[in-house]
């Protein structure tokens, strides 16, 4: 993915999708032990957008001025290194970002892009943090999922000593686990591009495509490039493929026994 040319970029604002508080509780597990007060203090500080397809959502000096929430669409969180757009983490329905910056004032380096069409929720730092000082609940689900978070990252910096290969599709189930839709043809989610997945997983674009092709010629996933869709068939046999792929590394890895048979 390549670097966004500021002309093209294609934002509006405005109030088509308006969202309650018993459906701020069901789409964000943020809030799945918030109270009412806490509920409807959301709905009535927060703001509605709808982004276009590579829009830049936040900027390196937008941190820390809003909480952000994922309505729906996927976002590219990513670093500029030489360059180069490298990416951190994808996320989507959801998720929420911007929490950090807000209580913590060190300088992030990354910003956020609409990988698809993007609606999202913001509402300003000071009264997120109001709302967080109101109900004791609402800290202590933030820090559990602060939690989940890092083990998410430790899973993430693990998977890289793997091969390339198992990387992926680990990477992969993670995604469909998370965000996967079930429909007739299987799992379905965005159609990640292929250069977010290399920088994601420090491995080169022409890798991600080998293994995307060899996946899809075991019938293992499908892509729908039309409408930007992947769907995974069958998740088990996708993760028992995967789990194959290591036990055949493994047995590379077992010195064969010398033969210690004697001739005569």
């Amino acid at each position: 993915m390549g670097l966004i040319n500021p002309e093209k970029l294609q934002y509006f604002h405005q109030n088509s999708f308006k969202m309650q508080s018993e459906s701020v509780s069901d789409r964000f597990s943020l809030f799945s032990t918030a109270s009412a007060e806490t509920l409807e203090w959301f709905v009535s500080g927060s703001e509605e957008h709808n982004y276009a397809e590579n829009s830049v959502l936040i900027d390196k000096e937008d941190w820390g001025k809003e909480a952000i929430f994922i309505v729906s669409g996927w976002v590219n969180v990513c670093a500029l290194s030489s360059g180069q757009e490298v990416t951190l983490d994808i996320l989507s329905t959801g998720d929420y970002l911007g929490e950090i910056a807000i209580l913590d004032d060190f300088p992030p380096l990354e910003r956020v892009v609409a990988l698809s069409e993007v609606q999202l929720l913001k509402i300003p730092a000071q009264r997120f943090l109001q709302m967080l000082l109101k109900d004791s609940q609402l800290q202590q689900r933030m820090l559990q999922l602060t939690f989940q978070k890092v083990r998410h990252l430790y899973r993430r910096l693990k998977s890289s000593s793997q091969s390339s290969q198992r990387a992926f599709i680990k990477t992969l189930m993670d995604f469909a686990k998370k965000y996967g839709k079930p429909t007739e043809r299987g799992l379905k989610i965005f159609r990640i591009p292929d250069p977010c997945f290399a920088t994601m997983l420090g491995l080169e674009v022409s890798e991600i495509e080998q293994i995307i092709e060899k996946l899809s010629k075991n019938n293992l996933i499908e892509i729908d490039e039309n409408s930007q869709t992947l769907y995974i068939p069958n998740l088990k046999q996708l993760q028992h493929f995967s789990k194959q792929l290591l036990v055949n590394q493994q047995s590379l890895l077992i010195p064969s026994k010398p033969d210690l048979s004697i001739t005569t």
